[in-house]
């Protein structure tokens, strides 16, 4: 009998426990993924991320075939038509085992929970593994065993576990024989319309990114990863998003190359398996807290906060055209290449949360609807710390300004110039602030669409108000 692996937001072909342990206990194995492009519209999957889907599974069957296990994709269209859809694929072709790595937002495990109810029916063997976290959100849990709400205890444990059972590769060996002729379609027609070029997709370009980052870029991280201007980041965060690589690989490469000093806190290393933990975090509350994947904020008492609902605003901070010119770059930075610097995701949500003061979930769509490496738990996440609603919270009065970060971490306004060409000429004390040096309008630039001090200052009282009345 075959054994079906089943792929989500794992697409690859090693660092696989699914697979590899399915090639190990089957003469006969094939791989399936279920596209689905009516849930895409419905979480606002942006083009450029569809795109980079179907190039990864183009490539990902050429990939899976070197191990002998041909990669079967059918549209399922939407999660509620997915489990019957796949247990017909499953009766069709006599599987009588399917294995996948767990995904933990809600609505995937509703889908899995009816999977698995399928599978029972047709007396189909199903077995979840856990990879999609470098260390899966049951095993870390506070003395009092709950769930922590904050970050830096919650890294605390979650370091130590990670010391203490580091993650390994096993053996890639192919799968014995294969009598399933999978279906080679074209996959182009999924494909969307949209001006951001295509990012690489192959295991290799995966595997050099990697590896040119922990080699030469991961020992200046904690002071390069600030700076927009400079390519200091990893830039791999759209294949950590659909799995093309391994969280659990990532940390194997930078203790590889590193040992001890990724537990060293100044060292970069350590800093950016930081932000590996980070991604685990926001699994870890989606899991936990499940009322985070349904519109509701992580501290509930936010639910019925009163958001403005200035349209105009938002469309302006859209487009770039908010007055700001590091946060204006940074978005038509976003609209052009389908991601941007995470320095500049924090500026512009906190400009768009306590300048604007328009709701986070409107922002938290728009973000999915353009990042190339769009994901739900840290998007969610990272959009509830800039609203000060969400675990680990910015403080409210904590509103960074606008003009003095780009000051600090773009002083020559190298980015800013780059992206809004109409400020080039200006000098790198002008850039930050032009509206304070020149006619911008003149420019053909924007007067800012609002003031610094007073917003901060409105921002703070409306947050108090609510504080206070939450309290009496």
């Amino acid at each position: 009998m075959t054994a079906l692996v089943w792929l989500r937001s794992d697409l690859r072909a090693n660092w696989h426990s699914p697979l590899d342990y399915a090639i190990e206990h089957h003469e006969q194995v094939c791989a399936l993924y279920c596209l689905t492009p009516a849930q895409w519209q419905h979480y606002h999957y942006a083009p450029c991320k569809i795109n980079l889907i179907i190039n990864r599974l183009s490539a990902l069957r050429e990939e899976l075939a070197q191990r002998n296990v041909p990669l079967f994709i059918i549209n399922t269209e939407d999660f509620a038509h997915t489990p019957q859809d796949l247990i017909e694929f499953c009766v069709k072709h006599q599987m009588s085992a399917v294995y996948f790595n767990a995904e933990y937002e809600w609505d995937e495990r509703v889908r899995d929970k009816k999977f698995k109810q399928l599978c029972d029916e047709k007396d189909i063997k199903v077995a979840k593994f856990h990879d999609t976290c470098i260390i899966r959100p049951e095993v870390i849990m506070s003395k009092q065993d709950t769930p922590y709400k904050m970050f830096t205890p919650y890294f605390k444990t979650w370091l130590t576990e990670l010391l203490d059972h580091f993650p390994h590769p096993t053996a890639t060996s192919s799968a014995k024989s294969t009598k399933i002729t999978p279906d080679n379609s074209d996959l182009t027609h999924y494909k969307q319309n949209t001006d951001v070029e295509d990012w690489p997709a192959s295991s290799d370009d995966m595997y050099k990114q990697l590896i040119a980052f922990v080699e030469q870029k991961a020992p200046d991280y904690a002071d390069n990863r600030d700076v927009p201007a400079v390519d200091g980041t990893s830039q791999i965060s759209h294949l950590l998003s659909i799995g093309g690589l391994s969280a659990k690989h990532c940390a194997f490469v930078l203790q590889q190359e590193y040992g001890e000093k990724i537990s060293e806190p100044n060292h970069g290393a350590h800093v950016w398996l930081k932000e590996l933990a980070w991604r685990d975090f926001y699994r870890y509350v989606a899991f936990h807290f499940t009322h985070v994947n349904k519109n509701f904020p992580f501290q509930k008492q936010y639910h019925h906060f009163k958001w403005d609902d200035n349209k105009a605003h938002f469309e302006a901070w859209k487009k770039g055209e908010t007055g700001y010119p590091i946060v204006d770059a940074a978005m038509r930075a976003l609209k052009a290449t389908g991601w941007m610097h995470n320095r500049l995701r924090m500026i512009v949500a906190s400009f768009y949360c306590k300048h604007l003061f328009l709701p986070w979930r409107w922002a938290e769509d728009y973000f999915m609807s353009q990042l190339i490496d769009g994901d739900f738990a840290s998007n969610n996440g990272g959009w509830q710390w800039s609203a000060s609603v969400g675990t680990d919270a910015a403080p409210y009065f904590r509103i960074f300004n606008p003009t003095s970060q780009s000051e600090r971490f773009d002083p020559q306004g190298t980015f800013i110039k780059r992206w809004v060409p109409e400020l080039s000429k200006l000098t790198a004390k002008q850039i930050h602030q032009p509206s304070k040096y020149t006619d911008v309008i003149k420019l053909g630039y924007y007067v800012p669409i609002v003031d610094h001090a007073s917003s901060v200052s409105r921002t703070k009282a409306l947050f108090k108000s609510f504080i206070d009345a939450q309290q009496q």
